[in-house]
């Protein structure tokens, strides 16, 4: 089931020379412990790997941390980036699957029907016994990319709102408990504390392990002991739209193909702007 959304290391190693194949490292910092995800990068990386970076190849005009570029400005980047259409892309992260679904639902947002995510991420690469590199990694020959924006894929706030409203659409926080209940505050500054009114919480950490998705068997349990049917039509949301996109690829991977994010997340909602929530 898997093999549909990842590759192993063994398999990336077999392709790495490739003339069809880039590799991205689309790592992000949490905003509760942040780095220099491309210094991390510089430092050390798979073999050709350039950085993809979330927050730049982004909507900047919003201000709100990596919401979904429009379809010109992911184009210009990732054909920059050597990546046509045809192209297979094979993102990885250096924290445990934090980021890289984002960026792997950023690509199918965007059309692109060949992406795929390296199990285990830089750790597993590096525990297979792989060489990695450091510095700068010359640039690819250009190439064109064509997006075609699925835009029913990312929800706004007034999308939210009416969904909440209706009270038929499953919502799914993947935020830690503590956030969610509102015994913790918010990384971010300024932001309330709470949750979306009538929305389920899902930790995202507690979907995987040591970079890797759990089994199958493992996810069903896990979502049935918060409460969420797998099966029904969702939205998934959390602190800033990151690890919203693990929750989204879990119940993708369950079969569930009616998951949608809400780009702004919390972020946006928790902001003193009048919106109901829950605590």
């Amino acid at each position: 089931m898997y093999d549909a959304y990842f590759v192993t290391p063994e398999w990336l190693n077999n392709h790495l020379s490739d003339d069809d194949l880039i590799v991205l490292d689309a790592s992000s910092p949490p905003p509760t412990a942040p780095y220099d995800c491309r210094l991390r990068w510089l430092e050390e990386h798979i073999p050709s790997a350039q950085f993809f970076n979330q927050d730049e190849i982004a909507d900047t005009n919003i201000p709100l941390p990596h919401m979904l570029p429009d379809a010109e400005t992911f184009s210009h980047a990732v054909g920059a980036m050597g990546i046509s259409n045809n192209t297979q892309v094979i993102i990885y992260a250096q924290n445990n699957l934090f980021s890289a679904p984002r960026a792997w639902w950023t690509f199918t947002t965007m059309g692109h029907k060949h992406v795929k995510i390296l199990a285990g991420g830089i750790d597993a690469w590096k525990a297979a016994g792989f060489k990695t590199e450091s510095g700068e990694v010359a640039s690819p020959v250009a190439q064109t990319f064509i997006a075609k924006r699925h835009d029913a894929n990312a929800l706004n706030q007034a999308q939210v709102l009416d969904i909440i409203n209706a009270g038929e659409v499953q919502i799914i926080d993947a935020r830690a408990a503590a956030r969610f209940l509102a015994q913790a505050p918010e990384p971010r500054p300024g932001l309330r504390m709470g949750h979306l009114p009538g929305s389920k919480n899902m930790p995202w950490d507690l979907l995987v392990e040591n970079g890797q998705f759990k089994s199958p068997k493992q996810l069903n349990a896990i979502f049935a002991e918060q409460g969420i049917d797998i099966h029904a039509p969702s939205v998934t949301t959390c602190g800033s739209g990151m690890t919203a996109a693990v929750v989204l690829m879990a119940l993708t991977l369950l079969g569930n193909t009616n998951v949608r994010i809400y780009d702004g997340s919390w972020a946006e909602w928790g902001q003193d702007n009048g919106l109901p929530i829950e605590v």
